[in-house]
């Protein structure tokens, strides 16, 4: 079974609700960068999550995430800002201790290959 299987399609959804409504929304180093607010994030979000952690769906429907992250600078700091605020996100849901220990190594793998610039 799966993460995706596992967590649950409300959970993985609350879960973003939470990382942009919640945490992202009060965290200055990187809120700056959602300049268009976070409704359309959320969704974009939510669906990547659903198929990152294995939802059924076919090869054509992911993207290619750092086509689609080109345009917006992510240093290491940005990353690792952005790893922070979706563990504290992951401590605000109730869920079993071992998916968050392996949705952890996930994102951070995640946030690490999202890295396109050095400033």
């Amino acid at each position: 079974m799966n993460l995706y299987d596992q967590i649950g399609e409300k959970k993985i959804d609350l879960l973003i609700d939470i990382l942009y409504d919640d945490v992202i929304a009060n965290d200055d180093r990187i809120n700056i960068l959602f300049h268009n607010g976070f409704h359309s994030v959320k969704d974009e979000q939510k669906k990547f999550f659903r198929i990152f952690l294995g939802a059924p769906t076919n090869l054509f429907d992911f993207p290619n995430l750092k086509d689609k992250h080109y345009k917006f600078p992510i240093s290491i700091d940005v990353a690792k800002f952005w790893i922070e605020d979706f563990e504290i996100a992951l401590e605000k849901i109730e869920l079993d201790e071992t998916l968050k220990y392996f949705l952890r190594k996930k994102i951070k793998m995640l946030g690490m290959h999202m890295i396109n610039t050095v400033k």
